[in-house]
């Protein structure tokens, strides 16, 4: 037993990337996916700020054809109005609040925290695979922002996830 503590089982604190990035530890997953679905929240909020500054006064202000913009143009008379731009906005943040902040931040980040400690357990079952499961909604999360900012310039056919189907639509070119 006396050989025990010279025999280099020295257990030093990872450094900051090994912590946070290749982390193990339920606990540090569970802070990256509230973290993370804060960040998207702020996105998404900001998305409802938007919409609701368009909604503020009657009539088309800041979601023109020419381009989405920050200040109103509406008193120069230069704005389309576009409602591709409004449809992208309202599902983009209805699809970030569900899919990306409230599922991951309830499951994702107090489920990882929470559940190993109230079952008593000292980790999650497979704590690589938990790791790499936040790593996987970073990656989807990126995708669905550029998703979001590639429907926003109409540079994909439709504010939705899917093309149009219905017969009507079949002789239209894509947007």
């Amino acid at each position: 037993m006396a050989d025990a503590a010279i025999s280099g089982h020295d257990h030093e604190r990872p450094g900051f990337f090994t912590r946070w990035f290749m982390s193990t530890n339920h606990k540090d997953i569970g802070i990256l996916y509230l973290i993370t679905a804060g960040l998207v929240g702020l996105v998404s909020v900001a998305f409802t700020v938007y919409m609701r500054m368009e909604l503020m006064e009657p009539g088309v202000q800041y979601m023109c054809a020419e381009g989405a913009r920050i200040l109103s143009q509406a008193a120069e008379g230069e704005c389309t109005p576009d409602g591709h731009l409004w449809n992208v906005l309202i599902t983009g943040h209805g699809v970030l609040m569900m899919f990306f902040v409230v599922i991951p931040a309830l499951f994702g980040g107090f489920g990882n925290f929470f559940m190993p400690l109230m079952i008593g357990a000292p980790d999650m079952a497979f704590p690589r695979l938990n790791n790499l499961s936040y790593w996987l909604y970073v990656a989807g999360t990126a995708l669905a922002f550029c998703a979001r900012c590639l429907s926003m310039v109409a540079l994909v056919p439709g504010w939705t996830f899917y093309p149009p189907l219905s017969w009507q639509d079949a002789d239209k070119p894509c947007r």
